[in-house]
Parts: structure tokens; sequence; C-alpha cells
């Protein structure tokens, strides 16, 4: 008696490659999120003496900086704990329309604000770095205690950097100095304070990412199931 065993042994080799493609979805997702960690993460740690030394003679040169700016930002410095923070910003615009620094036009202080928001950001993104929440102002100060007058505030912006050596390079990079001068003719006031999360509830990226990575690779796994038990029964 002839029994064709083909089919039997062709399926075991279809199993197979289901099985290692499978487990290259999953390898492949684990890959994608290491790589998201190698950018998102902070490897480096805290700011070395030497980059310290660097950086400040870069803050002695600005002539945008006052003395009391290039105190805080040098103690910013040397009180580096190489965790990731985000600072609040607090904006305030013009009214009305503002000058443009280098046509002279008449432009929405809005408008040339982008000028420098979108070019710093796009290298700030580059270091990991992005908005956390951004958001315009619903009403004026409702508890202020030995502050100034309240300017008008337009609105604030929560920007996420992974850690201080990273703002200190965006932020001293020499085509940074020449967008500058689009933030100043846009705003009245400004105020940028930096914070270090000890307690927060909203989903960090390391979660969300993992979880969306995760989701992608189980629908692509089930997926191949699918076509497992398809060919199963085509057999």
């Amino acid at each position: 008696m002839n029994v064709n065993l083909y089919p039997f042994f062709n399926l075991g080799e279809k199993e197979d490659r289901m099985s290692k493609t499978t487990l290259s979805i999953w390898l492949s997702a684990l890959a994608a999120y290491l790589l998201f960690l190698g950018w998102h993460e902070n490897w480096r740690g805290a700011l070395t003496a030497d980059e310290i030394a660097a950086f400040t003679a870069r803050i002695e040169r600005n002539e945008n900086l006052d003395q009391n700016q290039r105190a805080a930002l040098i103690a910013f410095m040397e009180n580096d704990t190489g965790k990731e923070f985000v600072m609040v910003n607090l904006a305030a615009y013009h009214k009305g329309s503002v000058t443009h620094p280098e046509t002279g036009a008449g432009v929405s202080p809005n408008a040339l604000l982008d000028n420098y928001f979108r070019p710093f950001m796009g290298r700030l993104f580059a270091r990991a770095g992005y908005p956390a929440f951004t958001g315009q102002a619903k009403g004026n100060y409702l508890e202020a205690w030995t502050v100034g007058a309240d300017p008008g505030w337009s609105g604030s912006g929560l920007i996420r950097y992974r850690s201080r050596r990273d703002m200190f390079l965006a932020a001293t990079d020499p085509e940074f100095g020449d967008i500058h001068v689009y933030k100043q003719a846009a705003l009245a006031a400004t105020l940028a304070v930096p914070i270090e999360s000890s307690v927060g509830f909203y989903v960090s990226p390391r979660v969300w990412v993992a979880l969306l990575l995760g989701l992608i690779a189980a629908l692509a796994h089930i997926f191949t199931l699918t076509l497992t038990v398809t060919f199963r029964r085509a057999t």
C-alpha cells in the first residue's frame, strides 16, 4: 500500500516557518523598544566637570543673558542629577501685530514665535525632548503671593528634556542664537522653571510605547496563527 506522506511533512514545514515568523515578530518588537529606550533615556549620567566648564564658557559669551540668568544656569548645571526634567514655560504675547525683526513687516506674535519654536523643537526632538503638554490660558492669576502683577499670560507649555546636557546643547547651539530674536520680538513676557518629577499619574512614553509595540506584535501574532489554522484546514 502506497501512502503519500508529503502533505504531512509539508504541513510541518509550514508550521515551522510560522513559528519562526512569530518569533521574529516579538524579537522585532523588543528590538524596536530597545531602540526607543536608547533614544529616550539618558545613558550618560550627570554633566561632567569638563562639560560644565565648556557650557559655562558659552553662557558667559551669550550677550542675551544678564548676570542673574547666567548664575541660575550655571547653578542648574552644577546641581545636575542626571535625571529627565520638565520645563514649565509661561508665555505672554504682545497685543496686536509685532514687527518682524528681519523684514520689518507687521506679523502676528503667534506666527513669529513659530519661527523660533519649530526649529528649536526640531533640534530638541533629536535629543528626545518633546512637548508633554501645551494649552492656552483661560484666566488671570487665581492665586499669587509676593509675585509681580499678572502680565496676561497667553498660554503654557511643559517641555520634556532627556537631561540637562541636552537642554544646554540645544540652548547653546550657535544657530539657536539666530532664531532667538523671533522669541524676543513675539513675547511681552516669559517665564521658565525646571521641574524634576517626584509624583505623577500621567502615562510615560516608556509605558505606552511598550504597550503599543506589544499590541502591534500581538495582532501580528494572531494574524500568523490564523494563517497557520487556514493552512491546516487546507491540507
